[in-house]
């Protein structure tokens, strides 16, 4: 896999937590919708610090298993610590880059999150979790289109990271309008036609209103390494977008995120 535009400092995983809050009903919902149930064999790919691999669990129970797959052993070490603290013993964690995984297959549900607008070939990986789908499986994807990010009124920080963020994206090989093309990559893929929705939260006040704050922040290191950006200029957004972050009545959304999910007819 391309080298992650994102770097979340080893003291910054505040915003792993609340991107996983932010996302969690949608996600479950989808889940539900999905037909993930109790006794199931999952796969989480690109997992991170395991959010969705613990609803997984929750949701299949002891009866079920849960394989959660990252490239990352600093986040999968938050994984392993909460899957310890809450004494689960049906979760398993591997590190792997998600195109070279080894064996998987024949699991009641493949699924990832905001994956697959980080990778060069999305079509490729989106055809191995279709083959790691059992009989009568599921394939389960949330991918963002960031090219719908909006604030009110109009600030300059914010500008800069709606516009820098994708092009950091495509330096490091990802699109991040992946998730308005993923019925097509699914298509592309051989997988059958999926349901798909479409959901888009927007934050006046609280811990996810910070959420495009601390992404511009944890995508400084590949803004500059990429040559995108002066530190200055990154400065300059930063400061203007926590100002703009902390005024009652702004407006901030996050990225559009694309849910979709189609089934393997049984054997």
């Amino acid at each position: 896999m391309e080298p992650y535009a994102i770097h979340d400092a080893p003291g910054g995983y505040e915003r792993l937590g609340v991107l996983a809050r932010t996302w969690r009903a949608d996600t479950v919902g989808l889940l539900e919708r999905a037909g993930v149930g109790r006794g199931m064999r999952c796969l989480d790919l690109g997992c991170g610090a395991g959010a969705v691999t613990l609803e997984l669990a929750r949701i299949v129970g002891p009866e079920g298993h849960v394989t959660g797959i990252d490239a990352d052993e600093r986040v999968l070490g938050l994984a392993r610590a909460e899957v310890a603290s809450q004494r689960l013993t049906h979760v398993a964690f591997r590190v792997a880059d998600v195109f070279d995984t080894g064996d998987i297959s024949a699991f009641d549900v493949v699924y990832c999150r905001l994956l697959l607008h980080h990778v060069s070939r999305p079509v490729e990986l989106l055809r191995r979790m279709w083959a790691a789908v059992a009989p009568g499986g599921t394939i389960v994807v949330q991918d963002a289109d960031f090219d719908g990010l909006f604030c009110d009124p109009p600030n300059d920080g914010f500008e800069f990271y709606r516009q820098m963020y994708p092009r950091i994206v495509a330096r490091r090989g990802g699109d991040a309008t992946a998730g308005r093309k993923l019925h097509r990559y699914f298509g592309e893929a051989g997988i059958p036609a999926p349901q798909m929705s479409v959901v888009q939260p927007v934050h006046v006040d609280g811990e996810a209103k910070s959420l495009a704050l601390w992404t511009l922040e944890a995508t400084s290191e590949a803004c500059r390494a990429e040559g995108l950006a002066s530190a200055q200029d990154i400065a300059a957004a930063v400061h203007s977008l926590a100002a703009f972050t902390a005024q009652a009545g702004t407006l901030i959304s996050q990225p559009r995120l694309f849910q979709l999910w189609s089934r393997r007819l049984p054997a």
